[in-house]
This record gives structure tokens, sequence and C-alpha cells, in this order.
């Protein structure tokens, strides 16, 4: 079984030869690495062709002029891949020894989806976090429980079957951020079977802790998530509405500062769905009022 690791890799010069060497030590030694760079042109396409040169196994490089975004640029990756699965890593995680074989087991047995426990790590000290294992109902309910919550930590944690990746189709490049959620629910809609390796073979770099620009763009693209899924009937009707309705106000609450009138407008929203939400009507009430008296 041949395994596609995909990496997709902006301003990675200083942490993508690690995610590589730790794909070379791997005991599963069938596969290729294909890293797209998106845009930066910092190193990365030398450390890239350099572990090319130096193994038996195909080491892949391409690199766009522009930078096309996180779903494009695995978009990108998946048209080059030739593997029988894919398995995604991020320029600034790594694996441990057996993630590529623990996951084969898992497609040997019909696998379309397998998602492996991850251990996340500080990236400016290095020094361990905690272990996060998905949660058992991903494999019942994979479609619900991604709408519910981004399970999920990170892609590098996920592997995914060709004849997966063809039903899903492509990530959705209206998504800044949550990309992946995106997929992998779309994936579990088209049928794919979700399995969880609970060996924590996935080790997750954390960044500093985000700006509010950042947390702002978070809110929006889930306002856009559950838009978009607001008519999947594989979810039930209230859940949409209650879902939506949540990231609406917390949207709302993050703009009420510096933009009054659009956080009273997405409170609207909110309320529209949910009207038996009295907590809405204090937060309503005085984005309303800032949205009135200030110019």
């Amino acid at each position: 079984m041949k395994i596609s690791v995909l990496i997709a890799a902006y301003r990675a010069a200083p942490t993508v030869a690690r995610a590589i060497a730790s794909v070379r030590t791997q005991t599963h030694g069938d596969w290729e690495i294909v890293v797209v760079e998106d845009g930066s042109d910092d190193g990365t396409g030398a450390i890239a062709k350099a572990a090319a040169a130096t193994g038996p196994q195909a080491v892949r490089y391409e690199r766009s002029r522009t930078n096309q975004g996180v779903a494009a640029t695995r978009n990108r990756l998946m048209q080059l891949a030739t593997g029988d699965v894919l398995a995604f890593l991020d320029a600034d995680d790594w694996w441990s020894d057996d993630h590529l074989r623990n996951g084969a087991g898992h497609f040997a047995a019909g696998a379309g989806l397998v998602v492996t426990g991850v251990r996340t790590f500080d990236l400016a000290t290095g020094q361990a976090i905690g272990e996060i294992r998905p949660p058992a109902k991903l494999e019942t309910d994979p479609v619900g429980t991604l709408f519910d919550e981004s399970v999920i930590v990170t892609s590098s944690c996920v592997l995914l079957s060709r004849e997966a990746r063809i039903r899903t189709g492509c990530f959705d490049g209206q998504f800044q951020v949550g990309e992946d959620r995106d997929y992998w629910l779309r994936a579990g809609f088209a049928g794919a079977s979700v399995r969880i390796e609970p060996a924590v073979t996935c080790h997750y770099a954390k960044h500093a802790g985000s700006t509010m620009g950042r947390t702002l763009l978070v809110a929006a693209q889930t306002v856009r998530f559950y838009e978009k899924h607001f008519h999947l009937f594989a979810v039930p009707a209230a859940v949409r509405r209650h879902r939506l309705a949540h990231s609406l106000a917390n949207e709302a609450r993050l703009l009420r500062a510096t933009d009054a009138r659009s956080s009273a407008r997405r409170l609207w929203r909110a309320w529209c769905l949910t009207p038996g939400d009295l907590s809405l009507v204090p937060h309503l009430a005085f984005s309303g009022g800032r949205a009135l008296f200030r110019p």
C-alpha cells in the first residue's frame, strides 16, 4: 500500500526538515513525499530537494508563485499524489515511527478515513503540553460529531483513502481557516468509514496565542461553516439552527466594540433562528443601543 505524504508549506524552512525526517523513519516503507510551498521562498525548496537526493523513496517539490491559501495548497497536493492513501502532515508537525504502519492496518480493513491520537507541544520551546484522542462517537456518527465540534485537532493526524478523496472532492477555498473540518465532515457524509487509531503518533505544534484579528477570523469562518451546512439533513434541524445562532452570537460579541451595527445584525439573525433563547436579549439590546447612539 503506497502512501502519499502531503506537506503544505509556508515559510516552513525552520521546521520542514524535521517533518521530512519523521517520514524517513517510518516502519511502513512504501511512501512518497509531496511538498507544495505556498508562495514563500525561504529555503524550503532546497531542503526538500536535498531530501530527494538522499533516499530511495520519492520526494517531490513544487512552489506556487503567489500565496494561494491552505485549501488551494492541499488541493494541489492531492492532485500530485500517486498513492493509494493520502496522509497529511503540516510542515511544523512530525510523526512517531509507526504512524503510517498503524494507519495502513485500518485501510486494509476497509477504512476510508483514519484519525490518530495527538500529542501537542509548544513550538517555541519543544515542551510537551498534553495528549488528545478522538472521541469514540467519531466512528459511529462522523457527520454529527464534526458538525457539533471540531474534534480533529490537526490535519496531521488524518489519513484518507484515494476512493474517499475522489468521492469528497476538493477542499473549499472559501475557508481561510477550518477548511479541514469542512472536508472531514464532507468525507463522512460521502460515506467514508471513519476509524480511530488510539496510538499517539502525531506530534502537533501549538503556536503562540492568537491575536484579536485571528480570533475574529475564526469566529467569522465558524459562521461560514454553519451557514454552508445549514441544510445538512443528516443533522437535526433544531441542532442546525442552534449551532448557527450560537456562532452568530459569538461573532457579534467580538464585533460589539468596533462595529456595533454588524454586531446587532448578527444578534438579530441569531434571535430569529432561536427566538426562545432569552440569553440573547441583553446582548441584542446592548449592541442595538450602541448602534443607535454611536456614529
